[in-house]
C-alpha cells in the first residue's frame, strides 16, 4: 500500500513541477512574441526626421526655423526587454545645442508614444506625448508635457516629417 501512495505522490510532484516549467516556458515564449512585435514597430520610425510648428490645425509647409534634423535609430535587438525603445539626436541649428534621448512606443497601441528629451550641455529635460501617424508613419505630432519639464511650458507642439 505504502507503493502506491509514494507512486501518487511522486507522480503529484512530478506533474506539479512539469506543469510550472512548461508554464515558465510559454510565458517567455510568449514575451519574445512581443518583443519582436514591439521591435518591428519600433523600426519603422527609424531614419532621419525634420520639424513642423503646428498652426492651428494644419501643419506648417516650411520646416521649423532654427531646428536641425533629428536622426531616430533603435539599437537594441528584438529579444531585449527594451526592443521597443529608440533613441534619437538632434541639434538646435541656431543655438548650436544637442540634445537626444529616448522614445518609448506604448506596447498596446504602437502609433502611440512618449520622448524624453535632454540638453547635453545642461540638466534640461522635457517629456512630450507622440502620436505617430498610423496610415504611413511618415508624420509624427509631438505635444509637450510642461509638468515634466524642467523649463515649464517652454517648447511648442510640432511635427516631424520623414527626410527624404
Amino acid at each position: 500500500m505504502s507503493e502506491f501512495w509514494f507512486g501518487i505522490w511522486l507522480g503529484t510532484l512530478l506533474g506539479f513541477v512539469a506543469g510550472v516549467l512548461a508554464s515558465v516556458i510559454a510565458a517567455y515564449l510568449w514575451d519574445l512574441k512581443s518583443r519582436r512585435r514591439a521591435y518591428k514597430a519600433a523600426s519603422k520610425l527609424v531614419g532621419t526626421w525634420e520639424a513642423y510648428l503646428i498652426s492651428g490645425r494644419r501643419i506648417e509647409a516650411t520646416p521649423m526655423p532654427g531646428a536641425g534634423l533629428t536622426v531616430v535609430s533603435l539599437n537594441h535587438r528584438w529579444w531585449k526587454a527594451d526592443s521597443g525603445v529608440l533613441d534619437f539626436r538632434s541639434e538646435d541649428i541656431d543655438t548650436g545645442r544637442k540634445h537626444g534621448g529616448s522614445i518609448v512606443l506604448d506596447p498596446a497601441n504602437p502609433w502611440l508614444a512618449f520622448r524624453i528629451d535632454r540638453y547635453a550641455d545642461s540638466n534640461e529635460i522635457s517629456q512630450q506625448f507622440l502620436q505617430i501617424d498610423p496610415s504611413d508613419r511618415n508624420t509624427v505630432l509631438i505635444f509637450p508635457d510642461p509638468r515634466v519639464s524642467t523649463l515649464g511650458d517652454v517648447y511648442g507642439k510640432h511635427a516631424w516629417r520623414r527626410k527624404g
